[in-house]
């Protein structure tokens, strides 16, 4: 890295494979005939709430099923990365997914388009290290082992965090994903590691100090995004989604018991993970200043000033707002 960021990755490039080839050619019948079937492929992640309420409460069969127009949804493990990945490939079309890896996909060749906010957080993430540990700051983690997805928000922030306190230098990050990085703080192979949502839960059950969170490193918002060849040949029902989206967001803050339980019961986990990831996120579907073009322009002013991405990938060259323009949400 440049400029300072002499930050070593363990395991992993940093590019996540993103490196792969635009299928767009594969993703067959991009505008279909009227009358026909369509299916919308959506990627999920365990800790978002919006797809899975929007499902399990029937918004998106009130908007859609009237078309013939079906819903599909995909949750990924691997979260961000495995999402954009699966995006390029053309196997989904929308999907909400930090600006990180968003403009890193962009900056590899690819055609993903930032439609709108969708989940944010003030602080959220945490970087924490393990019970019995002497280290209070992110400075003594100098000559350390952080873990970290590599790729994903998490990684953006534990960069800036470094930089912050001068010792990216130093610093040895290791990709790893929040559970397994969970898994070795608490055996003593890193010395610290950065968490969100239910697995941050575990952590701090388990005894893991904070040391630092995003606060410090401004605003983590998840956009809406889609892929070119899909929004572009279908701009009604991408702005329809997004109408979709707001009207579950607004059920969701007047409704928090109801949605803890929905989405236990989808993911199969506890109630108490659930409420930690749910009060940890606002959600708004916006391209308002605060929660969609500070946060997007920030990031890529960071990985420019980085030398991690290109002076091609710009704000207007990855956002498209026409699909919410067009939504009919009576907000910015």
């Amino acid at each position: 890295m440049k400029k300072g960021f002499g930050v070593k990755v363990l395991t992993a490039v940093f590019g996540i494979s993103l490196i792969f080839s635009l299928s767009s050619c594969s993703k067959k019948n991009e505008t279909k005939k009227a009358g026909k079937e369509i299916t919308v492929n959506i990627g999920d992640q365990a800790a978002f709430f919006l797809f899975k309420i929007a499902e399990d409460k029937g918004f998106f069969k009130d908007e859609f099923e009237k078309d013939n127009i079906h819903i599909k949804s995909e949750t990924f493990a691997k979260m961000g990365p495995a999402i954009i990945e699966a995006m390029a490939a053309g196997s989904v079309d929308l999907s909400i997914v930090g600006v990180f890896p968003t403009v890193n996909a962009n900056n590899n060749g690819n055609q993903i388009k930032i439609l709108a906010s969708g989940n944010y957080t003030e602080d959220g993430f945490r970087l924490l290290v393990a019970p019995d540990s002497d280290i209070t700051s992110v400075s003594g983690l100098a000559g350390k082992k952080v873990g970290a997805p590599l790729g994903a928000a998490e990684h953006q922030i534990v960069l800036q965090l470094l930089q912050k306190y001068n010792v990216s230098d130093s610093v040895e990050l290791v990709n790893l994903s929040q559970a397994d990085s969970l898994t070795a703080l608490l055996s003593g192979e890193i010395q610290a590691a950065i968490f969100n949502s239910g697995t941050l839960s575990k952590a701090e059950n388990a005894g893991a100090k904070v040391i630092a969170t995003n606060k410090e490193t401004g605003l983590v918002v998840n956009p809406v995004i889609g892929r070119k060849a899909f929004v572009e040949a279908n701009p009604e029902i991408t702005s329809r989604f997004l109408k979709v989206l707001d009207r579950t967001a607004t059920w969701i803050d007047s409704n928090i018991d109801e949605t803890v339980k929905i989405a236990a019961r989808i993911n199969g986990t506890d109630e108490e993970g659930i409420r930690t990831s749910l009060l940890a996120r606002g959600r708004r579907i916006s391209i308002n200043d605060t929660y969609f073009k500070d946060p997007v322009e920030d990031t890529i002013n960071f990985e420019r000033e980085q030398g991690l991405i290109k002076d091609s990938t710009t704000y207007e060259s990855i956002v498209d707002t026409s699909y919410f323009k067009n939504a009919g949400i009576d907000h910015e």
